[in-house]
């Protein structure tokens, strides 16, 4: 049966290309597709997770810089 895959999702237990998960059921009537399987396929294994704690880590100390720049407030004369 054919699909059409609207998601994919890192992951560790299944290799690349598989179907993980089906959202909506394909039928066919004999070769005769009438309406393909919507499914998640697996995009492998994900990046290693000592690079996404150092990005996650980067990130949170840009966000706080940005916080801290905005909290402040300029008085206006009036």
């Amino acid at each position: 049966m054919l699909h059409e895959a609207i998601m994919r999702e890192d992951s560790a237990e299944y290799e690349e290309g598989v179907v993980i998960e089906e959202f909506r059921k394909g039928f066919q009537l004999g070769e005769r597709l009438l309406r393909p399987s919507m499914v998640k396929v697996s995009a492998g294994p994900g990046p290693a997770k000592g690079n996404t704690e150092e990005q996650s880590e980067e990130n949170a100390g840009e966000s706080e810089t940005s916080e801290e720049g905005s909290s402040e407030t300029t008085p206006t004369e009036g």
